[in-house]
């Protein structure tokens, strides 16, 4: 079978599925991007995870301020159970301070024990335990469990930052893919009517085939250009429906343009006062210096006494000697207990050591953190003021390039300049305009980055 048919035949069979598929399509806002995203990204969703795991963790660091009270109970029948059983009558001799009386004895028939006596035996032990005093280990380890929980909730924050940035970086990307396709269409058009107008001057004797064909050729060679910027917009699409986790087979499209006046910019100064007081990063850090600092407490707590008190009520059945090994027995007891770690082979002394440890390791990371965020700050206010700059002389460049294309049109339709040269007016323009399309996603993505640096959404 032709491979032309062939495909014809398969897109019909394929076309009612695409159609269904395209039933799915959406257009979202920024917001509504960022807010799909949130959503359903299955980072937060762990980040979230995690939260919910601190809850849990400071249920059981609570736990550990109650009594304990547990209960064993044991049934069993078992058949190696002492017994007792009388031995022959023996005559012990009376005792005195001088020896034995001559003559007098003592009958005695003594007992002893004999294996095997087969009963059944019930036991059962209530006990409870309330510490006292534990050195102050018990308070700080509930301290730690709070810390954990708001470290995880900053980390949730963090993660939402960080999809909030790449969502923006996505969907800025589309928005500039969308319009730079609009802008080559628009040429493409443009390139069109050139090649209307050499075929006329052709017809009339005014040009040579050689324009005909040279504006054929660059038109093909523009179409291709615009196939690979299509393509390119898929692939950003399909970036953006992973984050925002949709369906794969979904149509999704942006709404919106890329406009220069959400990019303005605060001063230095107002960015890093934001970075200091709202960056997740830092917040956690600082927030695992605290948890070092409590664990170090916590360990060293270790070789300071405990004090607690306990109570016990216990009962059992077949435990004792026969006859009696059918009664029942009962009985409680109650005090209060001091426990003192002696010598453990400097084992809290290492644990503390390697609490302090990584107490500086955070201390360290945190003040990396800061100079690196402090740079990304600069960089990317710098690139602003840069790319802003660039807008502005590209805007004017813009102006000159539609008026030297207007004589350029007016020159070659009068046969004083060559197709080449009418060309290059005609994509100066198109050059131009992509550029300031780029200085605006640039400015869009670098303020994105301010906020994201800062801990906003």
């Amino acid at each position: 079978m032709n491979k032309k048919i062939f495909y014809l035949l398969l897109s019909v069979l394929l076309a009612p599925s695409f159609l269904l598929f395209a039933q799915n399509g959406k257009t979202y806002s920024l917001q509504d991007a960022i807010e799909t995203a949130l959503q359903n990204n299955p980072a937060v969703n762990i980040a979230q995870s995690e939260v919910k795991k601190s809850d849990a963790m400071i249920t059981q660091a609570h736990s550990y301020k109650a009594p304990k009270v547990d209960l064993l109970t044991k049934y069993f029948y078992t058949n190696n159970l002492p017994g007792m059983y009388l031995q022959a009558l023996n005559k012990v001799p009376v005792m005195t301070a001088t020896g034995p009386v001559a003559g007098e004895f003592v009958p005695m028939r003594p007992m002893a024990p004999y294996p095997g006596n087969s009963r059944d035996v019930l036991t059962m032990d209530l006990n409870l335990v309330y510490p006292f005093y534990t050195g102050g280990k018990i308070a700080t380890a509930n301290k730690n469990a709070h810390l954990l929980k708001n470290i995880f909730e900053k980390n949730t924050g963090q993660t939402k930052a960080e999809i909030a940035y790449k969502v923006k970086t996505a969907f800025y990307n589309i928005l500039f893919l969308k319009q730079a396709i609009a802008v080559y269409d628009k040429a493409l058009g443009q390139m069109q009517q050139h090649l209307d107008l050499a075929k006329l001057a052709y017809e009339q004797g005014v040009r040579s085939e050689f324009d005909v064909i040279n504006f054929e050729s660059k038109i093909e060679e523009f179409k291709s250009q615009i196939e690979d910027l299509q393509g390119k917009l898929i692939v950003a699409k399909t970036g953006l429906k992973n984050l925002m986790n949709v369906p794969l087979a979904d149509s999704i499209d942006c709404n919106g343009r890329l406009e220069i006046t959400a990019a303005a910019t605060t001063s230095g100064k107002e960015v890093l006062k934001g970075v200091h007081e709202k960056n997740y990063q830092l917040q956690m850090l600082q927030l695992k210096e605290e948890l070092f600092e409590n664990l170090k407490k916590i360990n060293h707590a270790d070789d300071l006494p405990k004090l607690f008190t306990f109570a016990n009520y216990h009962v059992y059945h077949g435990m004792d000697f026969p006859p009696y090994d059918q009664a029942w027995r009962n009985g409680w007891a109650a005090g209060v207990g001091l426990s003192f770690n002696i010598f453990n082979g400097n084992l809290t002394k290492g644990k503390v050591e390697e609490a302090e440890a990584n107490k500086e390791t955070t201390q360290h990371q945190r003040e990396g953190l800061q100079l690196k965020l402090r740079f990304e700050m600069q960089s990317s206010i710098e690139k602003i003021a840069s790319l802003k700059a660039q807008l502005k002389a590209l805007e004017k460049a813009l102006t000159v390039a539609q008026k030297g294309y207007e004589i350029a049109k007016i020159s070659y339709k009068n046969g004083v300049i060559t197709n080449v040269q009418l060309e290059d007016a005609h994509l100066n323009i198109l050059r131009v305009e992509t550029k300031i399309l780029m200085m605006k996603k640039g400015l869009l993505i670098e303020k994105a980055n301010l906020d994201f640096i800062q801990g906003n959404i």
